[in-house]
């Protein structure tokens, strides 16, 4: 099996954990089935990048999407790497998640789930309940730009 994080492990920690956030990303679009342009292009806006780092964003997306290991999994490294003590973060991260599965206008069970899977693993909510993660997602309405966050 072709482990992500350890291809990237070399990386420093703030492109790390970018590769942990497109990722986590790729898994909940391809969740319902499909993983959009739409849904493509606006990953592409969280995560501000250079011209010349476009393609290589796309093929992390691509590794995330036909990856087979878990989403949760995933929450978990990730998390493990960012540590308990960033919490704000983590709640960004559940956010751009719920970000992701209504910019098609339709919200799968299969997203919900896996938001709440993460939120669970990320210890930012208690209960999988929707309107927790909706209330996280709210939080961040307009700062929806993970380098906000990586300074």
């Amino acid at each position: 099996m072709n482990d992500l994080w350890h291809k990237y492990r070399k990386s420093d920690k703030q492109t790390i954990v970018i590769v942990g956030v497109l990722i986590l990303s790729a898994k909940l679009c391809k969740a319902d089935g499909e993983f959009t342009e739409i849904e493509k292009e606006e990953i592409l806006k969280i995560v501000p990048h250079e011209k010349i780092q476009h393609s290589t964003l796309l093929e992390i997306l691509h590794e995330g999407e036909i990856d087979q290991t878990s989403i949760q999994e995933h929450a978990r490294r990730l998390r493990k790497l960012v540590g308990d003590t960033n919490k704000k973060f983590l709640e960004f991260v559940v956010a751009v998640l719920y970000r992701l599965a209504i910019v098609d206008h339709v919200m799968s069970e299969e997203e919900i789930r896996d938001i709440q899977i993460v939120a669970l693993e990320f210890g930012v909510i208690k209960i999988p309940l929707s309107t927790q993660i909706k209330e996280i997602a709210l939080k961040f309405k307009g700062k929806l730009r993970i380098d906000k966050w990586l300074t």
